[in-house]
């Protein structure tokens, strides 16, 4: 069940990014709930029809009565339905977060794993070796628990998940295995100073969108001042 809600144009915070994939269960319903009006309209009649049939066998009406019978069955297929549907894309959600890819070892273990920004969300950068002989930098966007990769991205599976895409790439020495070892170092501390820069900016991104909401929130005081001075405010 796809949520399609990128990251905010403000950094996430780590808690806000991972918050979801704690509770993954609570995500799934709420997509459930979107994705199936049909459902979602049997879940409002089943009541109506319990209502009915209650009044109608109050008022001494058999068929009315017969009303309150359908919405009982209706009221326990609607509720089976809906959690078979989220324990089964619950499932699903956690049965993904579990495959392994070379992508996503690649990044575990790159040099500076473990030394991720504890409080944002940030781009993370890890390094390949192809058999053509070139070394690849990927950088790894983390995804929210329902974003799907952008077109050119790989998906990267885990908790978070991240959209991978390669973003430089330079020859190694095929004939010289010191040299290429070499290169190989070379190119993975250019990707850990990208992804120390990452961060950086990530904690500036949230600090500006605290400080613009600051200023609006003032901006908006300041204004309802000025409103009386020039009559806006004034009731006709």
């Amino acid at each position: 069940m796809p949520d399609d809600r990128p990251l905010p144009d403000r950094p996430a915070s780590r808690a806000e990014l991972e918050a979801p994939y704690r509770h993954p269960f609570r995500h799934v319903t709420v997509q459930v709930w979107r994705a199936q009006p049909t459902l979602r309209r049997w879940t409002y009649l089943a009541p109506v029809l319990l209502a009915v049939g209650a009044a109608g066998v109050a008022a001494g009406e058999p068929l009315l009565g017969l009303l309150g019978g359908v919405g009982s069955m209706l009221s326990s297929f609607v509720v089976i339905a809906w959690l078979w549907m989220a324990v089964r894309e619950s499932w699903r959600l956690r049965r993904s977060w579990a495959q392994r890819s070379e992508l996503r070892a690649v990044r575990e273990r790159r040099p500076q794993a473990g030394t991720e920004d504890p409080e944002v969300a940030h781009d993370q950068f890890a390094v390949t070796a192809e058999d053509d002989g070139w070394l690849l930098t990927w950088r790894f966007r983390p995804l929210r628990i329902g974003e799907r990769p952008d077109e050119h991205e790989i998906e990267v599976p885990g908790r978070p998940r991240f959209a991978a895409s390669v973003i430089a790439d330079r020859a190694f020495d095929p004939q010289d295995a010191a040299r290429a070892a070499e290169q190989l170092v070379a190119a993975q501390e250019a990707a850990a100073a990208k992804e120390a820069r990452a961060a950086s900016a990530a904690h500036g991104g949230i600090l500006d969108a605290e400080q613009r909401a600051e200023w609006a929130q003032e901006a908006r005081t300041t204004a309802a001042a000025l409103r009386r001075a020039t009559g806006q405010d004034r009731r006709r």
